[in-house]
């Protein structure tokens, strides 16, 4: 091929009306010689002596590098038009996680590029390359790859000012766009970026690839670090807490990919600001979020229903702990301060267990402000009982919970269970007592007064049925339990008084209840509800 041949053809691509014609997509079998036209160009600009000749030529080589920048953008803007649906990844206020799809297969297999695309970008990078134009091809590719992509910054200012609910699905959305660019977008760009200009470029081999997919990934980079640092500054409430560990653990998990894509001295900043600011942002974060939520138990003073059985903080409390187990090996190795009254070293554990301690110092707190003693035995027990079964409920919280502490709240649930069921009946249980009536002699005396007795004894446990069937105990477990200490404790009493009654003439008719019946009865008392 003569120069003036290649100089033709460069010029009828160059000038063509045809603007939606193109080599590689439309006349592929047009693509050897229109390579072999720059090619022979170049040639003959290195070697020529005739400045009007080098003149020439370098005009066809400018319209050439043009025309190879169409080309090579037109083939990265067929991807995304193929994949026209791609969903962008933004924050704003009016938006929730629902309003985007971010699936990381879905990502990847829009985003791939054929084995004949890459060699069809790979063929214009070298001829660029040759033709001393490398820099606008990267520029190019730069461009059009990063638009696969549109991450919006969250500032520091909307993270104050967003209401919780809004915020908190803007994190999501953010984890799930990190792990999509770090795991696979910036990874895929890395392959692409060394399959396509691997050995290109004056510098070292290498430095072209990396400097191209910096150019590319750079900006998406940046909003995603400076969003999460922006994160990082929201105000302390106790329930934020494990958001912010999951934007911890998910970067921290991130280290190894940012590690491998972002190896350069040039991308530095990305590992530094990523490892020596951020993380530690969030852990410090997560800990004024921790011993806020402490503070605010220790110094709770919301007041207190007794008729519930369960009380909300109860419940809010341990459904806490439950979340702070979850996260142990992330809370574990955070830098947490000293707990109040330990003479240790603060740790995961115990924090636990200040926790626990200052929920059942509430609660002990909170029973005794109920007027009616057996109320607030009642609600005692059942709190205390909660607790003790949510913490065994959970092997790794039991094993948290040293074995005194443990046993001291037991003897806390089993004093306050102790002391309701006497509380509770010591009214029907003294007229069943033998006090006083060894010392009557006289038979119609003690006739009198053990129908007294009888009447009465009848009015209490008549009583008892009314209110006590109406008695909520959340646990099933705890109100079995409960029924079979009073068949003990009003049964065997009852049994022995009917001895008594038995034994004394014109008093059975006075009996409303036989042993059986006392025992019937006890099965209905206390409703189960594990809703309360």
């Amino acid at each position: 091929m003569t120069t003036d041949s290649a100089t033709e053809i460069i010029h009828w691509w160059g000038s063509t009306v045809d603007h939606e014609l193109f080599i590689f997509q439309d006349c592929r079998e047009n693509i050897a010689s229109y390579i072999h036209s720059v090619n022979e160009i170049q040639q003959t600009i290195s070697s020529s002596n005739s400045e009007d000749e080098r003149k020439d030529t370098k005009s066809a080589i400018r319209i050439a590098v043009f025309r190879l920048a169409d080309e090579f953008r037109y083939i990265l803007k067929l991807r995304v038009k193929l994949n026209s649906s791609l969903y962008p990844i933004s924050y704003s206020t009016t938006t929730t996680d629902s309003d985007y799809i971010i699936d990381e297969d879905d990502y990847v297999n829009r985003n791939r590029l054929s084995m004949d695309e890459i060699n069809d970008l790979r063929i214009i990078a070298v001829t660029m390359n040759s033709s001393g134009f490398l820099h606008e091809c990267i520029k190019v590719y730069a461009s059009e790859r990063k638009s696969f992509m549109t991450i919006v910054k969250l500032s520091i200012i909307s993270c104050l000012r967003l209401e919780w609910g809004v915020l908190e699905s803007k994190i999501k959305i953010w984890i799930k766009a990190a792990k999509i660019c770090f795991d696979y977008y910036f990874e895929n760009e890395k392959r692409l970026c060394e399959k396509i200009f691997h050995d290109l470029g004056d510098e070292e081999a290498n430095s072209t690839p990396n400097y191209c997919l910096m150019e590319t990934i750079k900006d998406h980079t940046i909003r995603l670090l400076d969003t999460v640092e922006a994160l990082s500054c929201i105000r302390p409430e106790p329930e934020r807490l494990f958001r912010i560990l999951d934007l911890h653990d998910t970067l921290s998990d991130l280290i190894p990919a940012i590690d491998n894509i972002f190896h350069s001295q040039s991308s530095d900043f990305v590992r530094t600001k990523d490892v020596n600011q951020i993380i530690p942002k969030l852990a410090n974060k997560a800990v004024e979020i921790l011993l806020l939520f402490e503070n605010s138990l220790v110094n709770e003073t919301s007041p207190v229903v007794h008729y519930n059985p369960i009380r909300k903080l109860s419940t809010y409390v341990m459904r806490y702990v439950y979340k702070l187990c979850d996260h142990k090996q992330t809370l574990t190795r955070l830098s947490l301060p000293d707990v109040p009254f330990v003479d240790a070293a603060g740790s995961f554990s115990l924090h636990v267990v200040w926790i626990i301690t200052s929920l059942v110092s509430n609660l002990e707190v909170k029973s005794r402000l109920c007027d009616d003693e057996a109320a607030s035995r009642f609600f005692a027990m059942n709190n205390f009982h909660y607790v003790i079964q949510k913490i065994q409920a959970r092997p790794e919280l039991l094993e948290i919970v040293v074995d005194d502490g443990f046993n001291e709240l037991v003897d806390k649930f089993e004093h306050a269970r102790s002391d309701y069921l006497k509380l509770a009946f010591d009214v029907a249980l003294r007229y069943l007592r033998d006090e006083g009536l060894n010392k009557i002699k006289i038979l119609s005396f003690k006739v009198l007064k053990l129908a007294y007795r009888v009447k009465r004894f009848n009015g209490e446990f008549e009583k008892l049925e009314k209110d006590l069937g109406k008695v909520v105990v959340p646990d099933s477990g705890l109100a079995l339990e409960l029924r079979k200490l009073i068949v003990e404790m009003v049964v065997t009493a009852y049994t022995s008084f009917l001895v008594r009654v038995k034994k004394t003439p014109r008093l059975e008719a006075y009996l409303k209840y036989s042993v059986k019946g006392i025992e019937s009865a006890i099965q209905k008392f206390f409703e189960c509800d594990p809703d309360q």
